[in-house]
Formats: C-alpha cells, sequence, structure tokens
C-alpha cells in the first residue's frame, strides 16, 4: 500500500486549520465544526485525494490513540465530587441507552429487513452506545449545567467499553467458539480500568511533583497514559476508563491530597492542562475527518441505516425520561440529553470485525454501520443548532436554571458607548443651529 506523505502532510494542516475555524463558526453561529470536518473527510475521500484503505486498517490505531487523548484530557477537566454524584445516574442512563438502542436495532433488522436474530443483535450491540469522542467535543463547548455535561460525559465513557464486551460475546456465539457471559466481562473491565487508573493517578501525581517544570515533563504525562491504557487492556481491563480515571485524579490533585491525608497538598501544572487540550484539539478535529475519510455508502443499505438510525433516536427519548425519573432538569436540558446520541468511533471499529472474524455478509455490517454514524451525527449537530435558536437563547421562564449562552458583555457596552455618542453629535449639531 503506497503512502502519499504530502497528501498526509496536507491533510493533517488542513484539518488543524478546519478546526480552528469550525470552533469559531460555532461560537457565533452555534453550528457544531463536526459537519464541515466530516464532510471535508468525505471530500477527500470522494476525490481519491487519500487511500480509504489506508485508514480503514489502521483504524484500531486511531481508535486507541483518540480514545485515550480525550478521555485522559476529559477526566483532567472534571470535578470530582461532581463524577462522584452523577455516577448512578450515567450508569443507568448508559445501561438503559445501551439495551433500549439495541433491542430496538435488533427488531428493526430482524422482523423489516429479515435479519438473522443473532445477527440483528450484533449489529444493534455495535451500535447500542453513544460515542465518548463525540459527546465530550460537544459537551465541552456548549454552556450547560455541569451535572448534566457530567452525566451525558459518564454515559457515553461507559457505553463504550460494554458494546465492545457485548459484541464480542455475540461473534464468539455466532461463530460458535464462547457462550455469552457479557455481564461478568463488563464487571471485570471496569473494575480493573478503574482501579489501576486511580492506583496509577495517586503514584504519578508524587511523582509528577518531582520532576515538575523539568523540560519535556508533559511528554512524560502523555507516555504514562499511552502505557497504562495499554496495560490496562493487556489485563483484560478498559483502558479508556483507566485513562479517565488517571485524568481525573491529577485534575483534582488537591482533592485526592486532602482526602488520602497527604502530608503535601499536590496538584498538575495549569501548563498541563494547556497542553493537553491543544493535543486534544487536533485528535479530536481529526476524527471527525477519519470519520468522513472511511464511511462507504452502499445504495443498496442506505435505507436500512436511515431507518435505523431514526429508530435509535426515537428509543433515546425513552431512556433519557426513564434515567432522569426524579432530577431536577428542566424540559430544554432533557431535549438536549435525548438529541445527543451520536454514534462514532467505537461503532466505527467494530464494525470491521465482522470482517475480521469471517462473519458471512460481515460487509453489510459496515455499509450500515457508516450510515448510522454519519446520520446520528448529522442529527445531532442540526439539533444543537435548533435547541440553541429555540430553547436555550430564549428560555421560557420556568427553564432558567440552565446556562444560557449571553452575548459577550463588550457588545452590550459597545452598544451603550455607541448610543451615547450619537446622542452626543445629535446635541452637538442641535447647538450649532
Amino acid at each position: 500500500m503506497e503512502i502519499n506523505v504530502l497528501s498526509i502532510l496536507l491533510l493533517f494542516g488542513i484539518t488543524i486549520l478546519l478546526g480552528y475555524v469550525g470552533f469559531t463558526i460555532f461560537k457565533k453561529t452555534k453550528i457544531p465544526d463536526i459537519i464541515w470536518l466530516m464532510i471535508f473527510g468525505i471530500f477527500v475521500a470522494s476525490f481519491g485525494l487519500i487511500d480509504r484503505a489506508l485508514f480503514l486498517t489502521a483504524s484500531p490505531l486511531l481508535a486507541a490513540i483518540a480514545l485515550l487523548i480525550i478521555l485522559f484530557d476529559a477526566g483532567l477537566n472534571m470535578d470530582f465530587y461532581q463524577m462522584l454524584n452523577e455516577f448512578s445516574r450515567s450508569l443507568l442512563l448508559a445501561i438503559l441507552g445501551f439495551l433500549f438502542s439495541m433491542i430496538a436495532v435488533t427488531l428493526v433488522a430482524h422482523v423489516f429487513f429479515g435479519f438473522d436474530l443473532l445477527n440483528a443483535m450484533l449489529l444493534g450491540a455495535i451500535i447500542g452506545g453513544t460515542c465518548s469522542t463525540t459527546v465530550i467535543s460537544i459537551v465541552s463547548v456548549i454552556k450547560i449545567k455541569e451535572n448534566v455535561k457530567t452525566l451525558m460525559l459518564l454515559e457515553s465513557i461507559i457505553t463504550d467499553p460494554i458494546c465492545i464486551v457485548v459484541t464480542l460475546a455475540l461473534i464468539g456465539m455466532i461463530i460458535s467458539t464462547g457462550s455469552f457471559s457479557a455481564a461478568q466481562n463488563i464487571a471485570s473491565a471496569f473494575s480493573i480500568g478503574a482501579m489501576v487508573g486511580l492506583i496509577s493517578g495517586i503514584i504519578w501525581l508524587r511523582l509528577l511533583d518531582k520532576v515538575r517544570g523539568r523540560p519535556f515533563d508533559h511528554m512524560l504525562t502523555l507516555a504514562i497514559v499511552f502505557l497504562l491504557y495499554a496495560g490496562v487492556e493487556v489485563l483484560g481491563g478498559s483502558g479508556a476508563i483507566a485513562a479517565l480515571l488517571f485524568g481525573l485524579v491529577l485534575g483534582n490533585g488537591k482533592t485526592f491530597s486532602k482526602m488520602l491525608a497527604m502530608k503535601k497538598e499536590y496538584d498538575v501544572d495549569p501548563l498541563l492542562r494547556t497542553f493537553q487540550s491543544e493535543m486534544s484539539f487536533f485528535i479530536r478535529s481529526f476524527f471527525f475527518v477519519y470519520l468522513g475519510l472511511i464511511v462507504v455508502v452502499n445504495p443498496q443499505y442506505l435505507i436500512y441505516g436511515i431507518v435505523i438510525a431514526a429508530a435509535l433516536l426515537i428509543i433515546r427519548f425513552f431512556a433519557v425520561q426513564i434515567s432522569t425519573i426524579g432530577m431536577n432538569f428542566t424540559k430544554n436540558e432533557k431535549r438536549l440529553m435525548t438529541s445527543i446520541a451520536p454514534r462514532g468511533l467505537a461503532a466505527a471499529v467494530l464494525a470491521q470485525l465482522p470482517i475480521s472474524y469471517g462473519i458471512p455478509g460481515a460487509e453489510m455490517y459496515s455499509s450500515i454501520i457508516f450510515v448510522v454514524i454519519f446520520a446520528t451525527v448529522i442529527y445531532t449537530s442540526i439539533a444543537i443548532r435548533f435547541l440553541y435558536r429555540d430553547g436555550y437563547e430564549n428560555p421560557k421562564p420556568e427553564e432558567k436554571q440552565l446556562e444560557i449562552p449571553a452575548e459577550p458583555e463588550s457588545i452590550t457596552e459597545e452598544s451603550h458607548v455607541k448610543h451615547r455618542k450619537t446622542s452626543h453629535k445629535k446635541h452637538a449639531r442641535h447647538k450649532s443651529r
């Protein structure tokens, strides 16, 4: 496979520029940059400017890098006590969202499209969870209450390992090499990832204090994240959970120092947060271009993908309503949680597994899943735009608990200055007369 180095370098450069411009456009228009990045990826692939097969081959590597960088950055910027408060509800939403989505997709694929029951369940498992990288990218740039943001963020992170474990279990059943022991595997993946992530974070928090200020200490932390992710995956745990909790400990160093009664109050250098934010920006931007690059629309399965995407978005409403019973959420916040239901990185990678295991008709999974990814991401982007226009910028009186994006104060002050200048000029003209 020939690699065109100049084309890839151009792709990276344009991706960064487009990500920056898209972020600026989003702040002004509330149209997420996801759309422009994915469209750019589709454009590049459609005109053959980049070999799509190269990125399909590199899917597992790109998936791992995107997950560990973005989740580590999310952990750095997450409040520990807020996470504890929202974890149980996030777990409930993740389980209900996955189960409802899997059941809905299974019924649609089996009853209406004639899929075998196990194949239909496999399709549902692959696209049963929301995409953590996409959700984090969205909630990090819109102004909503922290508990809502944390709830959606944790839900999307929890569903990734659930999708992976259940998908592997179903593949084992289809090829008759295993039994359905998904619950045990999921619990094991979570516990290993959580314990290793927390312990490693506490140890590194103390060691990092000894190398603070030395050259490349931020890169050293990034190296630990890579090693941690790989090590946890080898142990059978969830590298994604480990990366998140490792970042959580570092980001809440003072809190953990007090909890563990350490002699010294540890905290990370603010420059580390800036460094990780820049890294996350590039990886996040390239991820959406990557999704556009690998999307393959097979006309035969286009309708299948659109119908399944619609079923996922409809069933999402019931999962959100049930999991938020008794919580003080406004209608707009529930609408937002219902609308943010994109599929993405995990589904794109898992779509390749049926082909790898030689499951008959495996190509259909990729075609359908890529349509579902694109449809749900586009829907989420458009829904966010309309929610801001109709429900967030002009909320109803009873829904003002939601933090609303407001016009900068400088604009308001500028208008007052202009008004005073205009009045002064009119007064001067009046005196000259």
